[in-house]
């Protein structure tokens, strides 16, 4: 898998990263900054056959801005590597729920046949980050793919760390 596919993965899963102010959680968290962002495919799990296929973790650094007006928040990342496919949006923006950043899109997972060629199968993908200790934020990038040869779920954990971890 190239280098710039790996990355356009990792940034497909890994939706809402943060690194909150102290204190800020609660109602108008900031996210600025680079941030190191892993997608553990190594360790995915689900009902899909795509659950089952051997992969590695994804990882890639990325810059990210957000804005916060009327109480709500929105996190873009500024540097976005292209799609791994046409399917999936150009643009990559996460909204603060409250407790976590959150992602939501449509569009079609690539389904690894048995002969080695791919189809494309209609999916919607969830992922959601939970800030942490020390700025780094986990969660879970969600799949339900609804038809096809994949169809089913599949959970893959995510991490963002800062780059730049703040001094303790």
């Amino acid at each position: 898998m190239s280098r710039r596919r790996r990355a356009a993965i990792v940034v497909a899963a890994v939706g809402g990263l943060v690194w909150p102010a102290p204190g800020a959680v609660a109602a108008d968290p900031l996210w600025n900054g680079q941030y190191m962002l892993t997608l553990s495919a190594n360790a995915k799990v689900g009902t899909s056959t795509a659950a089952s296929q051997p992969e590695y973790a994804h990882h890639s650094t990325v810059s990210i801005s957000s804005k916060c007006s009327a109480g709500s928040c929105i996190a873009t990342v500024d540097n976005p590597p292209p799609p791994k496919n046409d399917s999936m949006p150009q643009t990559i923006e996460f909204t603060w729920n409250g407790s976590q950043w959150v992602r939501q899109m449509a569009w079609k997972w690539d389904c690894l046949l048995p002969d080695g060629t791919t189809e494309y199968d209609p999916a919607k993908s969830v992922t959601a980050y939970t800030p942490g200790a020390n700025g780094v934020l986990t969660g879970v990038f969600h799949t339900d793919i609804t038809s096809g040869a994949c169809q089913g779920n599949v959970d893959m954990p995510v991490t963002a760390a800062p780059v730049h971890p703040p001094t303790v």
